[in-house]
Order: C-alpha cells, then structure tokens, then sequence
C-alpha cells in the first residue's frame, strides 16, 4: 500500500462514528419549543447534526400525543425520519400521572442488556430523572451517553453526567423563523378578503415581526417564490386598480412538509 493510500486508509479509521442508538422525549422538545422560541422542533436539522456524531442505528420517539394541539401532523412530521413511535398515552381513568419519563426509561434499560447494543446511547431530554439512567449506562454498562436538550431546559445533573451535550436550537434558523411568521401571516390574511399581502408590505411585516434583517427575509421570500410555494398573481381592489399579492401553494407547502 502506498503512503498516500494508506494515509487516507488511516484517516477513515480515526472519523469512523460510533454506533448509536436515540431516545427522544418529544413532549420536552415540542411543548419546550414552543413555550420559549415560538417554534416546531426542526426534526431535519437535528437529524443532520445526529449524522455527524455517530451512526444512527435507532431512533425511537415517545410522548402522550393527547398533549398536542395537532397530533396528526406531529406524528406525520416525525414518520418522515422513523416509524419507531410510542404513543405513551394511558386510557385508563384511574392513572392520572404521565408516564412518559418511565417508558423512555424501561427502554433505555431493556436496550442497553440487549447483548449488540450500541456503543453509544443518545438521550433528547432535559428532564433530571434521567440522571440516574445515565449513571448506569456510563459505570455498569460501559458505554457513552450523549445529551441533547433545549436551550434553557436542560437539568445540570443531565449535563454533567453525559459525556457530551448539545442545545437545541443548534443554531439560531433564521430561515424556519421566517417560514414559521411568514406562513402564518399569510394564512391570517386569507380570512380578510379586503386584504391583498404585496410582497414588500409582507416582507416588511415579518422583518418587523422577527428582528431579522428585511434583505434576509426577502431573499427566503424570493426563494419561496421560485419553488412554486408562493406566486404572485394580479388582483383587483374594490377601486379595480390591480394589484400584485401573494398566493400559497397550501398543498404544496403539506406535501413537502416545509411548514
């Protein structure tokens, strides 16, 4: 083998991810997400970073999906990434208390005496109770506990028991920020048939409602446009003076799950 070849073979060696295997409370993600940055959990961007930090053998989400105000398209978002979904819902009246923190915390223990567990366990939680869990993982099965949480809503115990631990949003998107305001500003404006959104009055209203510069978010606007998401048709007012306004593609916009 040449030195060259063999460099390269070496290199390849060392950037070899750890197997893994993903826990995800989504009721802390979700509710947390929302409450705090006015946002739906960006699963794609998450799922990216995922990629780069280990091989991603499992992924398993819980929640009690009662909880959310559109479970159907939650459930529809998160289908696009697994088909590992555990409902956690409990119909029986007489159980009040949610048990979702106790059957992420079954399977993490029922997978990890599993004898081809993965090297490597994944945890989506800011949720103290999971401390323990991580303990044993670390000292009585031998293997690396990665965190992630969002911002603000991480327990310090999770923290410092995890080998490593990355907040959510991993970035400020202002992109999602923009499509999450724009798609709803133009949803409102639907219901008032006087109202015709141009494309600068909206741009200008989304700058104002989000902070984020006004060419930035025409730029995401433009683009938008060019993906046939929005387009721009001629109407005419009451004084029938046309006028240039925006028009969602709504079937669109569900089929590719951009908002």
């Amino acid at each position: 083998m040449s030195k060259h070849k063999e460099f390269f073979s070496m290199f390849r060696r060392r950037k070899k991810l750890p197997d893994a295997v993903a826990f995800v409370d989504y009721e802390h993600w979700y509710i947390s997400m929302e409450k705090l940055y006015n946002q739906k959990p960006d699963i794609q961007a998450w799922f990216d970073d995922l990629k780069k930090k280990c091989n991603i053998k499992e992924v398993v989400f819980f929640a009690n999906f009662t909880k959310f105000r559109d479970k159907e398209t939650e459930i529809k978002r998160i289908r696009n990434f697994t088909n590992k979904i555990i409902d956690t819902f409990n119909p029986d009246s007489h159980y009040k208390k949610d048990f979702t923190d106790f059957i992420i915390l079954d399977n993490i223990y029922q997978k990890a005496f599993q004898k081809d567990s993965p090297k490597l366990f994944i945890i989506f939680s800011g949720d103290g109770h999971f401390s323990s869990a991580l303990a044993f993982l670390k000292n009585f099965c031998n293997k690396q506990v990665g965190i992630y949480g969002v911002s603000g809503c991480i327990s310090k115990n999770l923290i410092n028991n995890s080998d490593w631990c990355e907040e959510v949003p991993l970035k400020i998107d202002e992109t999602a920020i923009v499509y999450n305001h724009l798609f709803t500003y133009l949803k409102e404006c639907e219901k008032d048939v006087t109202y015709f959104p141009t494309f600068m009055r909206t741009a200008e209203e989304i700058n104002k409602q989000t902070g984020i510069q006004l060419e930035k978010v025409t730029n995401i606007m433009s683009d938008l446009i060019k993906e046939k998401y929005i387009s721009q048709v001629m109407e005419r007012t009451k004084r029938a003076r046309p006028i240039k306004t925006l028009k969602t593609d709504w079937k669109l916009v569900s089929r590719h799950n951009i908002w």
